[in-house]
């Protein structure tokens, strides 16, 4: 789960720090973390990323232990990932998944080195879509409709 950051020397979450721990979560033994072993995966074939995925910590309190080992007071966590603290204090059930790159898979099997000659709407560098032509203005008809007020500065 964590490994130590061969610049900095501390310790820091070797994939997603979002992944459950593996083992007896209620008597987690949090004195060794480089011996955490986290519910964590990743799909790879001659070296690419297909796919990546995980158990997720649903647990609140768990978080915060395991953030506090990386050097991340709860005040930050709070400050930094408030919208996943708080919905999860409801109670999230455990849940995980993975979500395989199609488009990763296509590039391989067509011998591209690069995902925007198999991507169908691929971005250019300035994130514009010039086949869709996006991003568009939007007229104010829309706004209206999303209640949304355009302001010029």
């Amino acid at each position: 789960m964590f490994e130590i950051n061969e610049n900095t020397k501390k310790i820091e979450f070797s994939h997603n720090p979002f992944s459950m721990p593996q083992g007896d979560i209620d008597n987690l033994d949090l004195s060794e973390p480089l011996k955490l072993k986290a519910f964590q995966y990743d799909i790879v074939c001659n070296g690419i990323e297909l796919s990546s995925g995980a158990i997720r910590n649903h647990k609140p309190d768990l978080m915060y232990k395991l953030f506090e080992i990386a050097g991340y007071s709860k005040e930050k966590v709070n400050e930094k990932f408030s919208g996943m603290i708080n919905a999860l204090s409801y109670g999230a059930p455990p849940h995980g998944g993975i979500a395989p790159g199609i488009d990763r898979i296509v590039m391989l099997l067509a011998e591209e080195k690069n995902i925007r000659e198999v991507t169908m709407f691929p971005m250019n560098q300035n994130a514009q879509d010039l086949m869709m032509n996006a991003p568009s203005e939007v007229d104010e008809n829309q706004l209206k409709e999303l209640n949304i007020l355009k302001r010029k500065k």
